[in-house]
């Protein structure tokens, strides 16, 4: 097992920085080395030192000592994590394709984020949705029961919410659903965990839309906004933006609808989406909308041009 003075040195070694330089102003030079050695351990106090004088947060590396390679798999999970957010699964699988040859990667929980993604992969870019939908059932079969309820679980449940909602399973979709929100729920003021919560709490808001619970679909997605304010955690807002706006529609709350719709179209004009587009699209209401006189036409018609779409027949 790993010990954070392993981390420690790899980090300075990859700076090219002296231990002289490292223990400036905080500690002797040679308490530095018995700490790389693993012969002492650094105080809260020092690490943080350590840290800023490094630009690296060594407390997040605390959960990955346990690893042969702490450093690649916190990179490798902030880069899925990155992906994750940008809807960018296509660089989440060639990340996949280089982490099944590392060795941490074959071990649990670990091997469960690669399964996710490569099922992301095949969900979004490929749209296998019944093929990951045996696969991703299966990787919860010979997961290990302390994971089931694990955050290592959740992105695997939010893919088979998606594919059950896609092919019109909803009660699948709702019993998956509502697992993985019994997972975040208790992580709401975690940070790290906030792309975790904004995709259950999505696949919430579309549920209740396609089930026709138009009312908690709204509920949802303004309490989703107000937390994505909140932690300053914008990824993927247009979702939450869109299923308001279709369930304002579906209660003749029209201005309310076109306000949420204009916005939609103004976060996709400003960050390019188009895997969350083709969800979006895929409602019929949003052809219906796209076409009223009630939007913002400037806005549609550049919209239409940047995403190649045409609403015309």
């Amino acid at each position: 097992m790993n010990f954070i003075g392993s981390i420690i040195r790899e980090y300075r070694c990859k700076l090219k920085m002296s231990r002289t330089m490292l223990a400036e102003n905080i500690c002797s030079e040679k308490y530095i080395y018995l700490i790389e050695k693993g012969e002492r351990t650094p105080s809260a106090d020092m690490v943080r030192l350590l840290s800023d004088r490094m630009g690296v947060d060594l407390f997040d590396h605390y959960q990955y000592l346990d690893c042969s390679n702490p450093i690649s798999v916190r990179e490798t999970l902030k880069n899925f994590d990155i992906c994750q957010r940008k809807s960018d699964f296509i660089t989440a699988k060639s990340i996949v394709d280089k982490a099944m040859y590392l060795a941490d990667f074959k071990n649990k929980p670990w091997l469960y984020e690669l399964e996710a993604n490569r099922l992301g992969y095949m969900v979004f870019i490929e749209n296998k949705y019944e093929e990951a939908i045996m696969d991703a059932n299966k990787v919860l079969e010979d997961m290990e029961p302390k994971y089931l309820s694990s955050i290592h679980v959740v992105n695997l449940y939010v893919l088979l919410s998606t594919c059950y909602q896609i092919i019109g399973d909803l009660n699948n979709a709702k019993s998956i659903t509502l697992a993985a929100y019994n997972i975040v729920r208790s992580k709401y003021k975690i940070e790290k965990y906030d792309h975790n919560i904004v995709s259950v709490r999505l696949n919430l808001i579309t549920l209740y839309y396609l089930t026709k619970d138009y009312e908690k679909a709204i509920t949802e997605g303004k309490e989703l906004i107000d937390y994505q304010i909140e932690f300053n955690s914008y990824a993927r807002i247009h979702i939450a933006y869109a299923f308001l706006s279709f369930s304002y529609f579906k209660k003749d709350a029209f201005k309310e609808a076109f306000l949420y719709f204009n916005q939609t179209i103004s976060v996709l004009m400003a960050f390019y989406n188009p895997i969350d587009l083709k969800y979006i699209v895929a409602q019929d209401i949003f052809q219906l909308m796209v076409k009223d006189e009630r939007v913002n036409h400037k806005l549609v018609k550049e919209f239409k041009m940047k995403y190649e779409l045409s609403y015309d027949k």
